[in-house]
């Protein structure tokens, strides 16, 4: 019990209460240790002393008592003070504005004045029994041999099915493990030399020590949650890519609808893409102020059999698992043809290879 000392000095009491076993006394009603005697009290039995409380006036002949003991040492919580706390904030926020300013863009140098070309992959769900492990390893083999061709991929490398929740369910519909999913995935990470890779909502769910983090850690590829913003530093042109595993938007009219609507209202960028959605799409949009063509691309997926969308029997409405932009830079950004968009691999590739023999 806390010795409580309401209006009095504690101090100047130079005599506390204490019983026969040398326990402190207490005012049983506000819980002070400023009593007084006052005399027996003969109506009771035994006459015990009777107590007066300097604070509220209350007589008792029940004071609380207050056990007789000392802490030697006492425990307090670690705390941090209040100046070393604000200091400690701001820091972290500086920290914290140095580092998002500093990824505004992933700057990639490219030292090629030839066109080049991006192999984009649509979500690969490498591990689940439905992905097109033929052309997963076609157009990478493709993009491996094409000079000038460079990879990126939009997320969702497996299917890394949450657990703890009702999707761990779907392990069980899929003939690979989860170690096996991995092992598929450190596969496809080294497959190639990707220019980024973009954690889709799959691979999120790995939660804190994302595994694919560490995979890519020894690699040149930049691995990004979420989304990012590339500018390819080329001799004679910054090419900018703005690629998010999904634009928010959705329209039935028009299955790039999320990445159009960034394009207007956001980014100027020569080239946005994504996938998340399964499905393909397509839509350019000239910038009346930068006079660039934007080009939207909507990439769909390498799983090709989906018991979900079987389930929910959504149409099929993907042209191809990818796409690829070639870029002509031997003509200014602002060319109508400075950007092309393929669906098949090859063609994309058979262009590239086209445009860099010109000169």
């Amino acid at each position: 019990m806390a010795i409580i000392n309401k209006g009095g000095n504690f101090s100047n009491v130079n005599i506390l209460q204490l019983d026969n076993d040398g326990n402190m006394l207490a005012c049983p009603t506000c819980g002070s240790t400023h009593l007084i005697k006052r005399g027996k009290d003969k109506n009771t039995v035994g006459e015990p002393q009777r107590y007066q409380c300097r604070d509220c006036n209350k007589k008792t002949n029940s004071p609380n008592k207050i056990k007789n003991f000392e802490v030697e040492n006492k425990f307090y919580d670690e705390e941090i003070s209040t100046e070393d706390l604000i200091k400690q904030r701001v820091d972290t926020f500086n920290r914290k504005e140095k580092k998002e300013r500093n990824e505004e863009f992933l700057n990639i140098r490219i030292k090629d004045d030839k066109p080049i070309g991006l192999y984009i992959m649509g979500d690969p769900h490498i591990d689940d029994d439905g992905c097109d492990m033929p052309s997963v390893i076609k157009h990478l083999d493709i993009t491996n041999k094409t000079d000038g061709m460079y990879a990126c991929n939009v997320g969702d490398l497996q299917n890394n099915w949450a657990r703890r929740t009702k999707l761990a369910g779907l392990w069980a519909e899929q003939s690979t493990s989860a170690e096996q999913a991995w092992q598929l995935t450190e596969w496809l990470v080294n497959y190639t030399n990707w220019l980024f890779i973009v954690a889709g909502n799959h691979d999120m769910w790995s939660g804190e020590g994302d595994p694919l983090k560490w995979i890519t850690r020894p690699l040149k590829t930049t691995y990004a949650p979420h989304n990012i913003r590339v500018k390819l530093k080329l001799p004679k042109h910054n090419i900018r890519v703005n690629c998010s595993h999904n634009f928010r938007g959705h329209s039935i009219y028009n299955t790039a609808h999320g990445i159009v609507r960034h394009a207007i209202f956001n980014a100027r960028d020569h080239l946005l893409m994504a996938g998340h959605t399964h499905v393909s799409g397509y839509m350019p949009i000239k910038d009346a102020n930068s006079d660039i063509t934007m080009h939207c691309v909507q990439v769909g997926s390498y799983k090709k059999y989906d018991n979900y969308a079987k389930m929910l029997n959504l149409p099929n409405k993907m042209m191809s698992p990818c796409a690829v932009a070639v870029f002509n830079t031997y003509l200014p950004d602002t060319h109508p043809d400075f950007t092309k968009i393929f669906w098949e691999v090859q063609e994309g590739a058979e262009y590239l290879k086209f445009l860099r023999k010109k000169k």
